[in-house]
């Protein structure tokens, strides 16, 4: 090899593997693995157990609050909807009509008719209503047409 130097093909020839060290161990290596193992999955339990627990109560817990609200509204909407029938009945009664006559006779001075007062009209055999209280004036077409030329003239 060494007189041959322009080609070194030692760089491609393999190189004797190591041997490998195999660790046998013991049984009671194993069991104290085993445990360790044992005891990181129990305590990722543990974890995962708390966690739901503590969300389940914190669930319930809201729940309870909004139903405590839930009702609270509830009866705030009860009380609302008997004042409003009382408001309501409160505008009925004062606008009824004793109401009416009531506030007539007392501010504005008004009086009931008395049957006396009251005057029917026949209106079955004639077009025309007379009144006997009251006279009418009659008025010309040509007075009226000369009280306009009279008016306008000036």
């Amino acid at each position: 090899m060494a007189a041959n130097t322009a080609y070194n093909i030692s760089q491609f020839e393999t190189a004797p593997r190591p041997e490998r060290i195999r660790v046998v161990r013991t049984g009671a290596e194993l069991r104290a693995a085993a445990d360790r193992k044992f005891v990181r999955r129990l305590v990722v339990l543990t974890v995962v157990v708390a966690v739901l627990a503590v969300y389940t109560v914190y669930s319930n817990m809201l729940l309870t609050k909004t139903k405590a609200m839930i009702e609270k509204k509830n009866s705030e909407l009860v009380e609302i909807q008997s004042e409003n029938v009382f408001l309501d009945y409160q505008i009925e009664s004062m606008v009824s009509m004793k109401k009416a006559e009531e506030f007539a006779e007392n501010e504005l001075g008004l009086i009931k008719l008395s049957p006396a007062q009251i005057e029917y009209v026949n209106l079955e055999n004639s077009n025309k209503i007379v009144s006997e209280d009251t006279e009418s004036p009659q008025l010309n077409v040509s007075d009226f047409l000369s009280t306009v030329i009279q008016f306008f003239e000036n």
